[in-house]
């Protein structure tokens, strides 16, 4: 049998001593306990799955399957079990089994190591909508990209930690699923079309270039992207339209498998981002300051954003009044202003911001873009760069979005309640405000 990885070994996490696994119970309660035990019927058919080919096929369509019942749940158009439609969740942990399964499978003929990391690689790009966007081919559409991330900080694997973080959900999760496919009708006759996907909270994927190759091929040619939106979970009670983005990624801070990359010179390999070389169009390693650059900034249309006002009429869960969350220009960011040196330098650290922020002077490193040097700043740095080096005129940035992971007390032992369900729908409902007053300005 093989040993479960990091993030699988979650699965059998429970909330409270004695209790059944986080994971069944919202499987069990979504209806998606059903997808698990149909791909492992699936990948043993025998007559079916006879080669490297049929089971890529195959673990592509599940994927995809799994991706889009999401989609449809959350949408409304087909669901089943008492989890509320909004859940983002269940998603994230059908997809553990899933990759469990495929971990442990043996297939009736030979599998080399790196095509079962290729079937793995497939089934979570797929599972994310990774391979599902499309656009119609009109003139008269406006096409946007949107991305969220799955849930992160779920506490410590294993059934002997019962602890209530196995719940957490991410709202830029719930976003991705409730817009994927939306129109919008826009003045000038237009329709604006909304794809999304999600990326995983984990910076080896990132490594691999799993975002670029998500998206470089909607940067170019005549039917480019007009904006491209990436979104993540931030801070408590605010939306944070991020304004600068950092090359650096270290910040002793574990992703969903475990893993950690200390603090430390930006020119240290593990510390820096890397995107790929054929994305690039030069090979990025050894690392070079300005190759590629150490800051990249939004393009997001910031004051019509704020003009707008996009909590009016949005009820906050935590002061039970009209006005939403408030939504703010994020300008700070950190410096090293010796490359080669830890000490570094904090800027625009004052919220409101300044009228006119301090810019990043050219010859210091990255330490923190204005979301910090996390996943979330990772994957706004990823999405401006492919912009800066493509196509310009694209909007692209990255919007941290409130926390929605609010339970009553004494309600440990509940997989949601309505006050956790009053912050993501809430959360949701704005966001997509935010979104349509993009979109009107394109």
């Amino acid at each position: 049998m093989v040993t479960p990885s990091y993030e699988e070994q979650r699965l059998k996490n429970i909330l409270v001593p004695n209790g059944k696994p986080f994971a069944t119970q919202i499987l069990e309660a979504s209806g998606f306990d059903r997808f698990a035990p149909q791909f492992s019927r699936n990948l043993c058919d025998i007559q079916t799955i006879k080669s490297f080919d049929d089971s890529q096929r195959l673990v592509k369509r599940a994927g995809i399957e799994l991706w889009q019942a999401a989609v449809n749940r959350v949408q409304g158009q087909e669901i089943k079990g008492s989890l509320p439609q909004s859940d983002d969740r269940m998603l994230y942990w059908a997809r553990l089994q899933m990759t469990l399964i495929l971990r442990q499978w043996k297939p009736s003929f030979t599998l080399t190591q790196a095509q079962r990391e290729e079937l793995q690689w497939t089934l979570e790009r797929a599972s994310r909508g990774q391979y599902s966007m499309q656009f119609p081919s009109d003139s008269h559409v406006k096409r946007i990209i949107i991305s969220g991330f799955d849930p992160f900080t779920l506490g410590t694997p294993g059934a002997d930690h019962p602890s209530t973080k196995v719940r957490i959900g991410n709202p830029s999760g719930a976003i991705a699923l409730a817009l994927n496919g939306k129109t919008f009708k826009l003045s000038d006759g237009s329709t604006a079309v909304i794809q999304t996907y999600l990326l995983p909270v984990n910076y080896s994927d990132f490594q691999k270039g799993m975002q670029e190759y998500t998206v470089a091929p909607f940067f170019k040619g005549k039917g480019h992207v007009l904006a491209s939106i990436t979104m993540s979970q931030g801070g408590k009670g605010a939306f944070w339209i991020e304004n600068w983005h950092s090359r650096y990624h270290a910040t002793n801070f574990a992703d969903n498998t475990g893993l950690v990359i200390p603090a430390t010179l930006p020119s240290v390999e593990e510390a820096s981002i890397y995107p790929p070389t054929d994305i690039l169009g030069y090979n990025p390693r050894p690392w070079v300051q300005d190759k590629p650059k150490q800051f990249t900034v939004t393009s997001l249309p910031i004051n019509a954003i704020l003009a707008a006002h996009t909590g009016k009429s949005i009820i906050n869960p935590e002061t039970h009044k009209q006005g939403g969350y408030d939504v703010i220009w994020h300008t700070p960011y950190s410096v090293f202003p010796d490359c080669q040196k830890m000490a570094t330098q904090d800027f625009n650290s004052e919220v409101p911001p300044p009228k006119i922020p301090v810019a990043p002077l050219a010859n210091a490193c990255a330490q923190k873009g204005s979301g910090g040097n996390y996943l979330s700043n990772e994957s706004g740095y990823r999405n401006t760069l492919l912009r800066d080096l493509y196509n310009p005129s694209i909007l692209a940035g990255h919007l941290h979005v409130p926390v929605m992971t609010n339970f009553k007390p004494g309600d440990d032992d509940q997989i949601s309640d309505a006050l956790f369900e009053a912050y993501r729908d809430s959360i949701v409902q704005q966001a997509t405000e935010i979104v349509g007053v993009i979109v009107k300005t394109l």
